[in-house]
């Protein structure tokens, strides 16, 4: 039997992601084959992938547990960068972001924050804010062997997602296909607990013309203030060494709603870092968030680009 166009479409997205992971990888590393890496690459490890998005449920994966040169590690970085423009465009624009890492035998330790805030204006027009949004986690890793079990909690306030807090909690375990100091390739597969807490601008009911749905007395419906989600995780990762102080990263998830199965959402992402001097690096990033679902008035497809200087302090 076909499976519904939903399903079709959903299955199409997950594995349109995945694939278009493959050639990337494919020429990453027929790559590092044609051409080999220099001696000091090996020991590289990079300051960060780019992102200011520490939210995107499979943030940053796990480390590689086979990497001798991994244990015992404590790594502290921030970020921070800004954009303004006037004229015919006025723009102001801010992100700042801050990792932790702490590593002692088999046990691993991740924390980070990042903000994120944009204003725009036409000439002589008022200011309108359009990028508001501040990102927490932790994640807790037990190494054994090529199997690594984690547990993961959450926390993203988003405007313009509707968010007046969202939470996470997610526990699963990964497992290493590829685990190289130059190469890794993973999995991870687990569950995700998710609580919503919507802001009450975005709780209106909207109809297909975008006008509010009223109720029998006239009065608008309203969405549950709050919402619980249980899903289920399945997520890809790719990470390969190109050169001295350079890393490209690449990712794909999932997330498969238990209790009602139109709820669904896709995350993949793309990166790249290179060392600039010392403890300053640069990085370049493209993700993609889409949900089944989203609240009334907003889009189901999210992009972020970013460019971010990195230092890292230990």
């Amino acid at each position: 039997m076909l499976a519904s166009n939903p399903t079709r479409n959903r299955l199409r997205a997950v594995l349109v992601g995945a694939c278009s992971l493959l050639p990337v990888a494919y020429a990453c590393t027929a790559s590092a084959q044609g051409q080999p890496l220099p001696t000091g690459t090996e020991t590289v490890q990079p300051a960060t992938k780019g992102t200011t998005d520490v939210t995107k449920d499979q943030f940053q994966g796990v480390a590689r547990p086979g990497d001798e040169d991994s244990k015992d590690a404590t790594a502290l970085s921030v970020s921070a960068g800004g954009l303004q423009s006037s004229g015919n465009s006025r723009l102001l624009a801010g992100t700042a972001a801050q990792k932790f890492r702490l590593r002692r035998d088999d046990n691993q330790l991740r924390q980070a924050l990042a903000g994120n805030y944009g204003r725009t204006a036409v000439p002589s027009g008022p200011w309108q804010t359009n990028v508001q949004n501040v990102q927490g986690m932790v994640r807790y890793d037990r190494f054994i062997g090529d199997v690594a079990p984690f547990l993961a909690l959450q926390e993203r306030s988003d405007r313009f997602q509707g968010l007046l807090l969202r939470s996470q909690v997610d526990p699963g375990a990964g497992y290493y296909f590829l685990n190289r100091k130059t190469l890794l390739l993973w999995t991870e597969v687990g569950y995700d607990f998710l609580y919503d807490i919507r802001r009450n601008d975005s709780r209106t009911v909207l109809d297909a013309n975008g006008a509010p749905v009223l109720d029998a007395n006239g009065a608008p419906v309203l969405l549950s203030k709050t919402q619980v989600v249980h899903s289920g995780r399945l997520f890809l990762g790719y990470e390969q060494s190109l050169s001295s102080g350079a890393t490209f990263n690449a990712d794909v998830e999932y997330l498969q709603g238990l209790s009602d199965t139109s709820i669904y959402r896709i995350n993949s992402g793309a990166g790249v870092t290179a060392n600039l001097w010392r403890s300053l690096s640069i990085s370049f990033t493209f993700g993609e968030q889409y949900e089944s679902k989203p609240l009334p008035g907003k889009k189901s497809l999210d992009t972020t680009s970013a460019v971010s200087l990195v230092y890292t302090l230990i």
